[in-house]
């Protein structure tokens, strides 16, 4: 599946836009986002590469966050954009990868799980010594 980016008229200029689509993004420009339907369902976040998380939450972000309308935007502005958007959650980012993430929440889970256990262990032996004690008397 390709990366794509859905944008309303006169965002972009035909060349830049040429230029995304020789990239391998499938560029939709729509006077209506909203009424944009996929055929296929959009795969889950966790199936996507970064490169596509990152398109997605550039179209996002054009459609969204700012009054685009008119103004013209450059090919500076949307690629220094979309490099921000692609170094968030990768070893770049300050919190690591999504993957390294994973890994730490699993570590910690492990972790705590192991003490958990060692907890009740321990507890289990105190009452043992207990109960051979109470025996003894």
């Amino acid at each position: 599946m390709k990366p794509m980016i859905i944008l309303p008229p006169g965002v972009m200029d035909k060349e830049n836009i040429e230029l995304l689509r020789e990239n391998g993004i499938c560029v939709v420009v729509t006077k209506d986002p909203a009424k944009v339907r996929f055929v296929d369902p959009i795969p889950a976040v966790s199936s996507r590469t970064q490169v596509e998380q990152a398109a997605i939450l550039l179209s996002r972000k054009l459609l969204s966050e700012w009054p685009w309308a008119e103004q013209q935007l450059g090919r500076n502005f949307i690629a220094r954009l979309y490099c921000e958007i692609l170094t968030k959650g990768t070893p770049l980012d300050v919190r690591g990868t999504v993957e390294e993430q994973r890994e730490q929440a699993y570590d910690q889970a492990y972790i705590e799980e192991g003490r958990r256990l060692a907890r009740e262990e321990a507890r289990a032996e105190r009452a043992k010594k207990k109960l051979e004690k109470e025996k003894a008397k």
